[in-house]
């Protein structure tokens, strides 16, 4: 019997519904595709087509979460923020939409979003850097740059923004506020490596 696409949708929805569960309450390292597949009601094969991996299905939680940080942040802008405001801004909502996920979030980030050389990319890590990286050239881009940042400005803006995520995971301070006092220091590291490389744009073409 043929599966609608709403009951498709269902079932991928209560996976990553229990699988988060699972994560929580047991860890991700303990919780197995078996454990997620009888929570949610499903024979543990059928389970392998909607994520092919463990690891797959916890960075989907991730980008779920992130792509809904970026629309929070859509939403609290004001369009009066400076380049580092908005971009800090930027970063604490998707924090914000990952916290209930931070428990379990360092073996996830570690395998889907590793800055070294793999031989399995995994695309949902992959999609969640793009449409950030995405957001951050909008952010830019509003702030009166003429040109985009170059590959090794954003390169810098992503390893940046992976000790973001890496510190706070692990962050006790109270409130994370450790982790806030980082993502200003980044921001700010940031838009000083872009603002100087506009500057020798222009004056190189003078």
């Amino acid at each position: 019997m043929r599966i609608s696409e709403q009951a498709k949708q269902e079932s991928r929805a209560r996976i990553l519904e229990k699988a988060a569960e699972l994560f929580i309450d047991k860890g991700f390292e303990d919780t197995t595709t078996r454990d997620i597949a009888i929570a949610a009601g499903l024979a543990a094969g059928t389970m392998f087509n909607y994520f092919p991996s463990k690891e797959t299905l916890g960075m989907s939680l991730v980008t779920e979460a992130l792509h809904t940080g970026i629309g929070d942040f859509h939403c609290r802008r004001t369009g009066d923020e400076e380049l580092s405001e908005e971009l800090f801004l930027m970063i604490n909502s998707g924090l914000r939409r990952l916290r209930p996920l931070r428990s379990f979030l360092g073996p996830v980030l570690e395998r889907s979003l590793s800055p070294f050389p793999r031989k399995n990319v995994c695309q949902e890590g992959e999609t969640a850097r793009c449409e950030h990286l995405k957001a951050v050239q909008q952010i830019i881009g509003r702030h009166g740059f003429t040109e985009a940042p170059d590959y090794v400005a954003m390169t810098i803006y992503w390893s940046l923004y992976l000790g973001i995520l890496a510190f706070w995971t692990n962050d006790t301070s109270p409130n994370q506020e450790e982790t806030q006092a980082l993502v200003d220091y980044a921001v700010r590291t940031f838009v000083q490596v872009i603002s100087g490389s506009e500057k020798e744009a222009l004056h190189g073409a003078e």
